[in-house]
């Protein structure tokens, strides 16, 4: 059975976040939460040793981080699943992938763990916002608040995202269930009503 759970993917400033609240205002009388990484309780102090500018983790203690964030984030969703109709998560496997190449950390010794948190998400709709990389940027400059990945500079994000776009491929290659929405060119109405025609066709 699907799972009653979104995960919206894209690269920082692909309109993930717009997307995420027009599909939501659209949804009228549905009870959705939306499940972040940054803002749950839970997950505040992960979160913040992530984001500090000083004392950054080793690459691999960075990457177990990111994954117990992952495993911690599991107990809110299936939470979240029991008292709303519907879970959006902001980013998932896609996002967590990318930062073994961002990071030149080498998945072997992590795959059980990986591969548990992508069982968890086998049965949810994963939804990729796409926009090149120029587009993006200029939206993350427009930004008041960057998070420390936006603030390594053009040429350093300009390469994590050609690394994001082939974890989007090779997650693709997975058989997970992936819809893509070019949030470049399409307007945030038309980008939402294409997912809401998606969930009514997944019987979500």
């Amino acid at each position: 059975m699907k799972r009653r759970s979104v995960v919206f993917e894209g690269y920082d400033g692909s309109g993930k976040s717009s997307l995420i609240d027009a599909v939501r205002a659209s949804l009228v009388g549905n009870d959705i939460r939306v499940v972040g990484r940054k803002t749950e309780p839970e997950l505040l102090g992960i979160s913040s040793v992530l984001e500090r500018e000083d004392l950054r983790p080793l690459p691999n203690v960075e990457v177990l981080l990111r994954i117990a964030l992952e495993i911690e984030r599991q107990c809110v969703i299936d939470r979240s699943l029991r008292n709303h109709d519907m879970v959006f998560c902001d980013r998932g496997m896609i996002s967590l992938l990318s930062w073994f190449d961002y990071l030149h950390v080498a998945r072997e010794q992590y795959e059980p763990l990986l591969q548990g948190l992508m069982d968890y998400h086998c049965n949810s709709l994963t939804v990729v916002c796409e926009a090149d990389f120029d587009t993006c940027w200029t939206r993350v400059n427009d930004r008041s608040i960057k998070s420390w990945k936006e603030r390594q500079g053009f040429e350093l994000n300009r390469r994590y995202f050609a690394m994001y776009e082939n974890s989007v491929r090779c997650y693709a290659a997975t058989g997970a269930d992936l819809v893509f929405i070019d949030t470049a060119q399409s307007s945030l109405a038309e980008s939402a009503d294409h997912i809401k025609r998606v969930l009514d066709s997944r019987g979500l």
